[in-house]
């Protein structure tokens, strides 16, 4: 009734060089143009944030009634119109902040440096050169086009036989 013998301990082998993945590093000046744009929308929050905290702290102090002031009639000049201009400009900045540090995270995920390079990705996950061939490589019918998509084999009466003839 003895133990078993212990496994013998074998540290765990270390990935070689060859199966890491090697991409831009982050210190590279393409990382970190494209890390900048995500900083830039970062900063543009955090100021959108600030404007957007003060403009409610102003709208509260004009609201509250002073200390000795009667609070049936209160003083304050109200435009609807106003208000709803100065919502939708923060609106307007904490959003279009939120989408530019948006971009920048994914042009980093993405390894996008510009434009040219966003359109030549999206083009190629589009299949965006096989839309403007020319027409005599365009299928004609829906049966041509699932057979050109290589997806479904389509088999003719002609190719089948005669098993379907009754006799």
């Amino acid at each position: 009734m003895g133990r078993p013998p212990a496994a013998p301990v074998n540290p765990s082998p270390h990935p070689s060089a060859d199966t890491a993945h090697e991409g831009t590093p982050v210190t590279s000046p393409r990382s970190l143009r494209q890390l900048s744009i995500y900083f830039l929308g970062s900063a543009c929050l955090l100021a959108s944030t600030a404007i957007t905290r003060k403009a409610i702290w102003r709208r509260q102090l004009r609201v509250k009634p002073k200390f000795y002031e009667a609070n049936t009639n209160p003083h304050e000049y109200f435009s609807p119109f106003s208000d709803a201009c100065q919502a939708l400009n923060l609106a307007t900045m904490n959003c279009v902040s939120v989408g530019i540090m948006g971009l920048g995270g994914i042009m980093w995920t993405f390894d996008i440096a510009n434009l040219k390079e966003a359109r030549a990705v999206l083009r190629s996950r589009l299949n965006y050169d096989r839309i403007y061939q020319s027409e005599d490589e365009v299928p004609n019918t829906i049966s041509e086009m699932i057979a050109a998509s290589g997806q479904i084999q389509i088999r003719d009466e002609d190719e089948k036989g005669g098993s379907d003839n009754p006799q």
